[in-house]
């Protein structure tokens, strides 16, 4: 069955409970270095809108490759879904899911699983199936990236298996429309607030608030919602 988790970012080294933090601006500066910019600040993104929504990021996902160097094209196959079939086995006791896709992503079952790609492995005769461990961030990428190498390395190896890690971890959102209503009060917010700067006289004019959700990653463990709107203060 399909899931609608997002990537919110795609940073090797990163994509904590579902709790909501709605802070307006992307990311607080502390002391900073004058003859640097804002670019250097570490996850900057550049036009992106100070107000948004900040939140914790619902999960994490690190690929795995499950491969094998047997001679035999079956027994490659074989191998390697034995392999599969274990991990799934395991996944729900260790706290992980499998999962797949380029965005959005999709439990790997034992329903599907055949249905994975076989790639080349990088040397002759060798075959592989990536996937992705899925785990709840619960603190920080620390303990995710931990719990992840634990499953990986209590996988039983079938024949001339290989269980390996194939990159760093990514971030996860689920549903990130979900928020639009939440990310559209903060905007509301900041114009008024803003407006009332300039006194009574004045009032704001806001567009492209009808806009995309868009999303990027501000912390090892943070991710920020927003649409692209741009507000004008105007005479009444």
């Amino acid at each position: 069955m399909k899931r609608s988790y997002i990537f919110a970012a795609l940073f090797a080294a990163a994509f904590v409970s579902p709790t909501v933090a709605q802070v307006s601006k992307s990311q607080a500066l502390g002391e900073i270095i004058v003859t640097g910019n804002r670019i250097n600040a570490g996850y900057a993104q550049e036009n992106r809108p100070v107000v948004g929504l900040r939140r914790e990021a619902d999960s994490a996902v690190m690929t795995v490759s499950f491969s094998s160097d047997s001679r035999d094209e079956a027994t490659r196959k074989k191998e390697i879904h034995t392999m599969l079939l274990a991990a799934m086995d395991r996944a729900g006791a260790a706290g992980v899911e499998l999962v797949t896709g380029n965005f959005e992503l999709i439990p790997v079952t034992k329903a599907n699983y055949q249905e994975l790609p076989f790639n080349w492995a990088g040397r002759v005769d060798t075959s592989k199936v990536d996937v992705m461990v899925k785990v709840k961030l619960a603190g920080s990428t620390v303990s995710a990236s931990s719990r992840i190498d634990s499953f990986v390395k209590g996988l039983p190896r079938n024949g001339r298996g290989a269980i390996d890690k194939a990159g760093g971890l990514v971030l996860t959102i689920v549903n990130p429309d979900q928020y639009r209503d939440a990310i559209v009060k903060l905007v509301a917010e900041d114009a008024r607030s803003r407006a009332t700067i300039f006194g009574p006289d004045y009032a704001v004019q806001v567009t492209g608030i009808d806009g995309q959700i868009f999303w990027s990653q501000v912390s090892g463990t943070d991710v920020f919602l927003y649409i692209p709107y741009r507000y004008t203060i105007v005479p009444k």
